[in-house]
C-alpha cells in the first residue's frame, strides 16, 4: 500500500479551508442538513453525513470548482453520501417512511383525521421514493424541507426553468403512481 501523498490527505493538517468553498459551504449547509435529515431521521446522523460530504468536497475543491457546474457537483457528492447511509425498501429505493413523524400533521394528534392522514402521508413518501432521483429530490426539497423552488434550482445547480419543469412532471408522476391500483 502506497503512502498518502498530499493531495490524497483527507486531514488538511490544520490548513484552513479556502474562503470560496468557506462560503460555498455556509450557503448550501441548512438546505443540505434539511434533505439528509429527511432520510437519516435525525440531526446528528445529518450534520454528520454532511460534514462527511464537505470534508470530501474540500479534498476534491479543484476538481468541483473546474467542473461545469459546482452545485451539481457538490449536490452529488452530498446526495451519494446521504443514500449510502438511507434506510432502504428490499428493491433497494430509500425508505422516506420514517420521516412522517416529522411532519406537522402528525405532531399533533390531536387534528381530526389523524390516522388517515398518517396513511395518506406514508403512502405520498413511499411514492415519492419510486420517483427518478431529481424528480425525487426536488420533492423532498419542497414538501419535506419547505425549499422554495428558487433554492431548489440554486441548491440541486439546476435552472429555474428546469427545476419547474422537474417539479411538474413529479407531481405528475406522483398522481399517477398513488391513483394506480396495486395488484393484490
Amino acid at each position: 500500500m502506497r503512502g498518502l501523498d498530499q493531495q490524497d490527505q483527507l486531514v488538511h493538517d490544520g490548513e484552513e479551508p479556502p474562503l470560496p468553498y468557506q462560503a460555498f459551504t455556509d450557503d448550501v449547509r441548512g438546505v443540505y442538513t434539511d434533505y439528509a435529515r429527511a432520510f437519516l431521521l435525525t440531526d446528528q446522523r445529518a450534520r454528520w453525513v454532511v460534514s462527511q460530504a464537505f470534508d470530501i468536497l474540500w479534498v476534491c475543491w479543484d476538481t468541483a470548482t473546474a467542473s461545469e457546474n459546482l452545485h451539481r457537483y457538490a449536490w452529488r457528492l452530498l446526495r451519494s453520501c446521504v443514500m449510502a447511509r438511507a434506510p432502504r425498501h428490499q428493491d433497494g429505493r430509500p425508505d422516506l417512511r420514517a420521516a412522517v413523524f416529522s411532519t406537522h400533521g402528525v405532531r399533533d394528534p390531536d387534528v381530526p383525521g389523524h390516522l388517515v392522514v398518517l396513511t395518506e402521508l406514508i403512502e405520498l413518501l413511499d411514492a415519492i421514493t419510486q420517483l427518478p432521483e431529481d424528480q425525487m429530490d426536488v420533492a423532498v426539497l419542497q414538501h419535506l424541507c419547505g425549499a422554495s423552488p428558487h433554492v431548489i434550482a440554486r441548491i440541486l445547480g439546476l435552472a429555474p426553468a428546469l427545476t419547474r419543469a422537474v417539479d411538474h412532471h413529479a407531481r405528475a408522476a406522483l398522481e399517477a403512481i398513488l391513483t394506480t391500483p396495486t395488484p393484490e
